[in-house]
């Protein structure tokens, strides 16, 4: 029979929803990783690898990389189109291009072009990510060149063109019309022109600023005719043949895409129309991934599957093409979200708890105690299930009463402490009086769990390794690897180790909604209370940063091995940073450091018995972990 808990663990932490069946709970209460999403097919027990890592060498915090889950998605986007195509007899062929920009690893790049089936693509958009572009694959590659180009990135991609890729430069702005001419003339070769039209249609979310009148890129209506006569006119009309559009990332709305694909199959048809000799069209990024498992149009949400997108992009086309006895175009996504999002996630540990003020007892307060503190002591001596909101509400009306009495001196410390006392033990009752099913109490028991939320301290930096928290308030699926066996009965708030309030986890996966602090099963005192953080594989490593000198952490790559008698093996395990490493990027040198510490402790006149134990230690906070090691 299955474990109550552990059933309750699932739907609190909606795990199948997120995860799309690459994460579940085992019937002992661990995360188990399905890199293949199928049933029958091998898992990773997280507790487990854990436990590998450290015997391998490796230290918390861990960031792991399943890279099977990367062929699974960039093969499940490529079923998609090919199913959808299928439906409508659709003739086009379907590129699957990833844009490098999403995670540049070249571990991630390498696993998504390597796929004999899958043959993706690659986007840069700048000349580094060109660079390594050409470089990461021997073999023919489609390659979409977009962002702003100055001569060298034409140049590049010319080459790339002359080196037998296929190379599609998107003109972003007038002025890369003239200058992609001369540099195909001067290096021999002519890539693919496109044109990235601004559509007037937008989506809504985090990441929707790309579409619209103010976007940043892509030509109004009367520039594309411009381009259209100048390529004209310079003989050169007939490379001109693809046309791209990007209205974000992360498209909550599914509606979204389809209006805009509507707008891009009018340009298409237009542009053939004017007898451009478009062949292929290059819908952008969008394709979202639900971080919250709601099946919403939440920001961080979708309100479609993979199958859905794939549909609303073919047939708005197939109609167009209908209506006006067109040829279906080539289709091109830039789908990096999708692809990527999944493969990775940080597991780390828990280095302490600090738990809500609720004492055990409060005694009654004597009679010549300030009126407030009576006031709340009635209130508290009140407290049944009838009377629970009301005495919520007294008690935070009183509280705030107290603090500016406090404040100006009215009622001392000993009384402050008094106050604080009473009105976290007012709050801890309340809440075992309120029903969670009560739509009239939900709103009060989520202010209550904030309230009385512990600060799990974990041992991470959130400007690192979830950057987007911080920066846009993105939500990521965060939970225990272990104990999911047990009831639930704590709620917390994650606070990372840097010196900064903001590094602090403010939004949770629970059930199908969003709530402020995070339900966990009891604490334990052995040191391997650990924590998964999931779906960092879309830009997190990237982005983050060294705030408070924290910086890259241990890594490793996890892929299935029948084989191995684990069924898995490890790949590219590498530290991270050290201390020196990370004062080397502020212009720290590490020997001049050295140096420093050796002439202080001689000019402090210490014995040589202490001078060399202080130099030893010095030496190996050089080369420590950024991270907590105890």
């Amino acid at each position: 029979m299955a474990n109550p808990a552990v059933q309750f663990a699932k739907k609190t932490y909606n795990v199948k929803r997120w995860s799309e069946g690459y994460v579940d709970i085992n019937d002992s209460g661990e995360l188990c990783v399905n890199p293949l999403s199928k049933p029958g097919a091998t898992t990773i027990n997280l507790a487990t690898l854990a436990d590998q890592l450290k015997d391998e060498g490796l230290t918390l915090p861990i960031l792991v990389r399943f890279t099977d889950i990367l062929t699974h998605r960039a093969s499940s986007l490529v079923s998609a189109f090919t199913k959808a195509k299928k439906e409508r007899d659709y003739q086009g062929k379907y590129t699957a291009v990833y844009p490098i920009k999403v995670n540049q690893q070249f571990s991630v790049v390498k696993k998504l072009v390597s796929h004999p089936s899958n043959k993706v693509g690659l986007e840069a958009g700048s000349k580094p990510e060109l660079m390594a572009i050409l470089g990461v694959s021997e073999k023919p590659l489609t390659i979409v060149c977009n962002g702003y180009k100055d001569s060298e990135f034409l140049r590049l991609a010319c080459i790339g063109q002359a080196l037998g890729h296929k190379v599609h430069v998107v003109i972003e702005k007038m002025t890369e019309v003239e200058a992609l001419i001369e540099a195909a003339q001067s290096i021999g070769a002519m890539p693919t022109i496109g044109i990235r039209i601004r559509l007037n249609s937008i989506g809504k979310g985090k990441w929707q600023n790309t579409g619209g009148e103010k976007g940043k890129f892509g030509l109004s209506a009367n520039q594309v005719l411009q381009v259209v006569e100048s390529l004209t006119l310079a003989g050169k009309i007939e490379h001109l043949n693809l046309v791209h559009f990007h209205i974000g990332s992360q498209i909550a709305n599914i509606r979204d895409i389809h209006n805009a694909i509507r707008e891009c199959a009018r340009h298409y048809v237009e542009l053939r129309q004017l007898g451009v000799p478009i062949t292929i069209i290059d819908v952008g990024g969008g394709l979202g991934v639900d971080y919250e498992g709601t099946g919403s149009r939440s920001a961080c949400s979708m309100n479609y599957t993979m199958a859905e997108y794939a549909k609303n992009v073919i047939n708005p086309i197939v109609e167009a093409c209908e209506q006006f006895d067109l040829p279906h175009p080539d289709i091109i996504t830039e789908s990096g979200r999708a692809m990527t999002a999944h493969h990775a996630m940080l597991i780390t540990d828990v280095i302490d708890v600090e738990k809500a003020p609720v004492p055990d007892v409060v005694s009654e307060p004597s009679e010549d105690c300030p009126a407030i503190i009576s006031e709340l002591w009635r209130s508290y001596s009140m407290i049944d299930k009838r009377h629970a909101l009301e005495s919520f509400h007294d008690a935070v009306h009183l509280f705030a009463d107290a603090h500016q009495q406090y404040v100006v001196g009215l009622i001392s410390l000993t009384h402050w402490a008094k106050v604080e006392q009473l009105y976290f033990k007012i709050l801890s009752m309340v809440r075992e009086e309120l029903d969670p099913r009560s739509r009239s109490h939900h709103e009060v028991l989520d202010e209550i769990n904030e309230k009385l939320a512990d600060k799990l301290f974990v041992n991470f930096s959130l400007f690192q390794s979830l950057p987007d928290v911080w920066g846009i308030e993105q939500l990521f699926p965060v939970m225990p690897i272990k104990y999911l066996d047990k009831p639930l009965v704590n709620r917390a708030i994650i606070q990372d180790i840097t010196c900064d309030s903001d590094g602090q986890i403010r939004q949770y996966v629970d059930g199908a909604g969003i709530e402020s602090t995070l339900p966990l099963p009891p604490y334990t005192n052995n040191n391997d209370y650990l924590i998964g953080m999931f779906m960092v594989g879309a830009y997190q490593e990237i982005l983050g940063d060294l705030h408070n000198l924290f910086g890259d952490t241990d890594s490793v790559h996890v892929e299935l091995n029948p084989d191995n008698e684990k069924g898995y093996e490890f790949s590219q395990s590498l530290k991270g940073e050290n201390v020196a490493d990370v004062l080397q990027h502020v212009q720290f040198d590490s020997e001049k450091l050295m140096s420093s510490y050796e002439q202080q402790i001689e000019n402090a006149s210490i014995d040589a018995e202490q001078a060399q134990q202080f130099i030893e230690e010095l030496q190996a906070g050089l080369s420590g972990y950024t991270y907590f090691e105890d």
